[in-house]
């Protein structure tokens, strides 16, 4: 079987024949000094959500896609050639705590879009190649530790659900054009 091998993927192993490249920095702390409040979070389209969201950065890809942008732009602008997106918990599993668990592609998706337009933005400023990677984080449940003390088979999450959830994300991610997947 023969895999067709795009130009970006060509680009990103010449790049990294001929140096180290530099992946950017936390967006945690970049988004944390943007302050944002709870109707930040929140945006027009969950100004009446029934959930608190504030803290959940990941949903700001869709209430402040412009900040999460400008944010990758810097980074790049700084000398990074790689950003990888902000979807650290855009997984079902982590998203449900939010009770926004259905939203978790389109999340993923434009993750991956936002950070694509900031690389294909700066590139086009320097002619530097720029790469994103779709950022996987652990989730907020695990599978090998029981959280009932009681109980110590109890798991809260299995197997299949942690493959569903990342499956979902990374279909997101990709179809949102990710270069590489970064797991975290």
């Amino acid at each position: 079987m023969t895999v067709s091998t795009s130009p970006k993927r060509i680009a990103l192993l010449n790049a990294a024949r001929e140096r180290i490249l530099v992946l950017d920095g936390a967006m945690g702390t970049m988004i944390q000094n943007l302050q944002f409040d709870e109707a930040a979070f929140r945006g027009e389209r969950f100004k009446n959500f029934h959930r608190d969201l504030r803290g959940n950065n990941d949903l700001l890809i869709l209430t402040q896609p412009q900040a999460i942008e400008d944010i990758h732009a810097a980074y790049l602008r700084a000398g990074a050639d790689i950003v990888a997106t902000n979807t650290f918990s855009t997984t079902s599993i982590a998203q449900a705590d939010y009770d926004l668990a259905d939203i978790v592609y389109e999340m993923a998706r434009e993750g991956a879009r936002l950070a694509g337009n900031a690389a294909r933005r700066v590139e086009a400023e320097d002619g530097k190649p720029r790469f994103v990677a779709g950022a996987i984080g652990p989730t907020n449940r695990t599978a090998s530790i029981s959280p009932d003390v009681s109980n110590p088979g109890y798991r809260a999450v299995t197997f299949d659900d942690l493959r569903k959830s990342y499956g979902e994300q990374i279909n997101g991610m990709l179809d949102g054009g990710v270069d590489l997947l970064l797991v975290e």
